[in-house]
């Protein structure tokens, strides 16, 4: 009988399967990896450019796997594929654990976890909302982005624990055999398509399914402007390319450099790690939050928000020199909150706004244009630092390059929604 019950409503496993291969593949790597660049760049022989070479592997990697993700995904179905990943992921932290200050086989291990990222991260869990979720499905793509909030929560602090009670290759392996046992979970857990177990993508409560029936035929208007597919124009791709490429580069880039940033500016170590865990911890609610809000009251509004957010945030980060707690708080906690849309925002822009027909590609190419950004700009910062002393240079551009991509998105959107009810 329960087996049963959860059959019928497995679309909640696979909710949860995709937070844990977000968690894992995303946020290990890359969410909360910023805790661990201090103390990467005191390594002998690394420094600052070094350690910006570290995490421009991992990001180029990252690129290049999602690049070929599309053909990966033909040879493999998902469930093996993302858990591939993990072991990448696992794998990874198991050879930064071994590498000591040794830079090749910090870059190596880079590498392994940007693998990880690309093939079992955005993309898998995407790919699967898309075929069990017909209903709620910027709802569900939060609750799933969540996961790699979770991981920047709670691995900052507990990797600072271990390496202060024993030392920075402790908390690697930590790490490593953390995501082997999400992986192997996953694997026992998850299924590729609701067809495998003789279902259908998941439409909405009863009562949602009747009350959206009803809507639709007194305002049929109002609900193909609120719901995918807008069915963009090929010759708007390169422009929201352009948006996807510069929030990698703040998402990414301004995530990752946040630990060193900090503490460039006389924060220590600990409290350094307890403002990116404040940063993850608002950047987990406002997952969950901004897909709701996409939801109830449409993508282009919540958007507008969430970016008008990233940009105070940012630039408030720009102050980090003045050494305020507060101020860093304030900072952390409304970048937190706008990154959300480095994942939340990009699933979602990129199943409504593809061009019909296209919505696999159109996945595929917006986190590809993320991963490129990302890549791009976490090899500029330690480069800039060590030519203007400070790592506010990079947070300067990161603000003025927000401003242009919140410009692009919603000016897609508004220009969508004139295209579709013109009188309006």
């Amino acid at each position: 009988m329960l087996f049963a019950k959860i059959k019928q409503h497995y679309e909640a496993v696979v909710a949860v399967c995709c937070f844990l291969i977000l968690f894992t593949n995303v946020g290990l790597p890359s969410t909360s990896f910023s805790v661990y660049q201090p103390y990467l760049v005191d390594l002998p022989g690394v420094g600052h450019s070094g350690g910006s070479i570290i995490v421009s592997v991992r990001t180029f990697m990252s690129l290049l796997a999602m690049l070929v993700v599309g053909r990966y995904y033909d040879l493999v179905d998902c469930r093996i594929g993302a858990f591939l990943a993990t072991l990448c992921v696992s794998a990874g932290f198991a050879l930064y654990s071994l590498a000591g200050s040794n830079f090749g086989m910090l870059c190596g291990a880079s590498a392994l976890t940007g693998l990880g990222y690309g093939f079992g991260g955005m993309i898998a869990s995407t790919m699967l909302i898309n075929r069990w979720f017909r209903a709620n499905v910027a709802t569900v793509a939060g609750v799933a982005a969540v996961g790699s909030g979770v991981a920047a929560i709670v691995i900052p602090n507990a990797a600072v624990a271990l390496i202060s009670a024993f030392d920075l290759q402790t908390a690697f392996r930590a790490e490593a055999a953390l995501a082997l046992v999400i992986g192997v979970a996953v694997f026992a857990l998850l299924r590729n398509d609701p067809r495998d177990m003789g279902l259908i993508p998941y439409e909405g409560s009863p009562k949602a399914v009747k009350r959206e029936q009803e809507k639709s035929a007194q305002q049929p208007e109002r609900v193909r402007k609120r719901h995918v597919n807008r069915n963009l124009s090929p010759r708007t791709m390169p422009l929201l390319f352009l948006a996807m490429i510069i929030i990698g580069c703040v998402s990414v880039g301004g995530g990752n450099y946040l630990a060193v940033l900090f503490t460039s500016e006389g924060f220590s170590a600990e409290h350094a790690a307890t403002l990116v865990a404040v940063n993850g911890a608002c950047l987990t609610v406002a997952k969950l939050v901004s897909g709701m809000a996409f939801d109830r009251f449409g993508t282009k509004r919540g958007s507008a928000v969430f970016f008008a957010l990233y940009i105070a945030g940012t630039a408030v980060l720009c102050l980090s020199d003045m050494g305020n707690t507060g101020l860093a708080g304030l900072g952390v906690l409304m970048f937190g909150i706008g990154m959300s849309l480095g994942t939340v925002g990009i699933s979602v822009w990129s199943i409504e706004l593809a061009p019909r027909g296209k919505e696999t590609r159109t996945i595929k190419n917006f986190q590809v244009c993320y991963a490129l950004g990302g890549f791009i700009f976490t090899f500029l910062p330690g480069f800039l630092t060590e030519a203007f002393g400070t790592y506010l240079v990079s947070y300067a551009a990161l603000l003025a390059m927000l401003v242009v991509a919140a410009a692009i998105v919603i000016g897609v959107y508004t220009a969508t929604d004139k295209r579709a009810n013109p009188d309006a």
